[in-house]
């Protein structure tokens, strides 16, 4: 599984999210970074309809959401859980 994390520079709970997805790295997760302040990122949020920030999403091999928070921020401990990351 993968973990995919939107954020923004103006969004005030993008800077948490973002250490959020560096701890998870650290741990193994597999992670796609995706800037809605930049054409590929906005592109993406798009596709995944994504319409606030921070949010996460979680994709199986074949690039299906399989859970997501959309404009919220969880813990780490759950994401790594939603992850099966030990």
């Amino acid at each position: 599984m993968k973990l995919k994390i939107f954020t923004k520079l103006d969004c005030p709970n993008c800077p948490a999210a973002k250490k959020i997805g560096k701890q998870l790295e650290k741990k193994g997760a597999k992670i796609d970074w995706f800037d809605l302040d930049e054409e590929e990122g906005l592109s993406e949020a798009i596709y995944s309809d994504v319409l606030a920030t921070p949010s996460f999403i979680i994709t199986d091999d074949s690039d299906s959401e399989v859970k997501a928070w959309r404009g919220d921020l969880p813990t780490a401990e759950v994401l790594l859980k939603e992850l099966k990351i030990t």
